[in-house]
């Protein structure tokens, strides 16, 4: 397979890009991961920006096109400091009124003078034109009055791109890895690599995921209106021929299995591989291999989660303490608890109840009292 690249804009194949309102955007060499079932899109990008207009906004979104068939992947928010807070407060307000037609977004960064990176990645389900399209990036600067002020297309050239052919066993679900090493070591995406020969104190802790109930899509309207699948029907088509349920029906028959834990991981995890560019689908499967302790599935679901929802802190924060990130992980439990998950609220106990066992059973064990040798 081979990415095509039309060079519509002058670029440096450093991978270094100058644009318009100060922005400077430095992007690694993309890798592109071909499965059976879907594509992978990984790079890692850093801004820079100086003098940026603090009720400004820059927007980039991932491209991949093949002229004919398009599809845009997650987009990236850089926001001016008044932008930022509104960009809050206005997620908050959808959050709340159930708004769904909102364009995926893979993280929202307040960007300031100093340069910021990200470990970008995202998915779609493989298809022909996907194997003859060329990557680009979309930017576009939003004034604070909500109007376009600036657009254009950055294309990224052939040669920059890593092409990876998964194997047959890299393109199973859960790699035999995963299931044979319930995740005791791990690397987080946000900190530095922690080496796999380094074990992970706190993978003993058993935390609490957070789930999304997915909203109805084209697929479940179909359904609905020509299927009608009853619970008892959904669950044998979950086992028979699962392609056929859309995600909000898969979740649904999960949730009957709560009582059945194995079960219920199992519809988790058929679902994100059936739908492997959902935010909702991936943030579930996350929530299920942080509760079963596998750290290397659930930092890859995390990567490929909405990074904007209470849910996404909750399993984040369990995921970095399971990774010994213990400052973030904390800091991001103590936020979800004070926007009120009572997730992250079991979380924080479980990990402070645990150190302080750990840390009076260490006491009790090695602590000898100094003797006093009478003359």
């Amino acid at each position: 397979m081979k990415f095509k690249t039309n060079i519509l804009f002058s670029l440096l194949l450093c991978g270094t890009f100058a644009t318009a309102q100060n922005l400077r955007l430095d992007i690694l060499p993309p890798s592109v991961t071909l499965r059976q079932d879907s594509a992978v899109i990984s790079m890692k990008m850093t801004f820079g920006v100086s003098q940026m207009d603090t009720k400004s906004h820059i927007r980039l979104t991932p491209i991949l096109t093949d002229g004919e068939h398009s599809e845009e992947l997650p987009r990236i928010l850089l926001n001016g400091e008044r932008a930022h807070r509104l960009y809050r407060r206005t997620s908050a307000l959808n959050k709340r009124r159930g708004k769904t037609d909102v364009p995926p977004v893979f993280t929202a960064i307040a960007l300031d003078e100093g340069n910021q990176s990200i470990d970008y990645r995202a998915s779609l389900p493989m298809a022909e034109w996907v194997q003859q399209a060329s990557l680009n990036i979309k930017k576009e600067v939003i004034n604070g009055n909500g109007k376009k002020t600036q657009s254009e297309n950055i294309p990224i050239p052939d040669k920059a791109i890593k092409i990876i052919r998964a194997t047959k066993t890299e393109s199973v679900f859960v790699p035999r890895q995963d299931r044979t090493r319930e995740g005791d070591f791990a690397a987080s995406p946000s900190a530095s690599v922690i080496s796999e020969s380094r074990p992970v104190s706190s993978g003993r802790q058993h935390f609490k995921g957070s789930y999304v109930s997915p909203e109805s899509d084209a697929t479940d309207e179909r359904n609905q209106k020509e299927l009608n699948f009853s619970l008892d029907e959904a669950r044998v088509i979950a086992e028979i021929n699962p392609q056929m349920l859309s995600l909000r029906e898969l979740y649904t028959v999960a949730i009957s299995y709560k009582n059945t834990p194995e079960q219920f991981y199992k519809i988790i995890d058929i679902s994100v591989k059936i739908y492997p560019a959902s935010p909702v689908a991936n943030l579930n499967a996350a929530a299920a291999a942080i509760e079963r302790g596998n750290t290397q599935a659930a930092g890859r679901y995390l990567q490929m989660a909405s990074h904007e929802t209470l849910a996404y802190k909750n399993c984040r924060g369990a995921y970095e303490l399971l990774c010994n990130n213990t400052y973030e992980g904390i800091r991001l439990l103590k936020a979800a608890k004070a926007e009120g998950s009572e997730e992250a609220t079991y979380n924080l106990k479980i990990f402070f109840e645990s150190n302080q066992t750990n840390i009076q059973s260490v006491s009790y064990t090695h602590l000898t009292l100094p003797t006093t040798e009478r003359v």
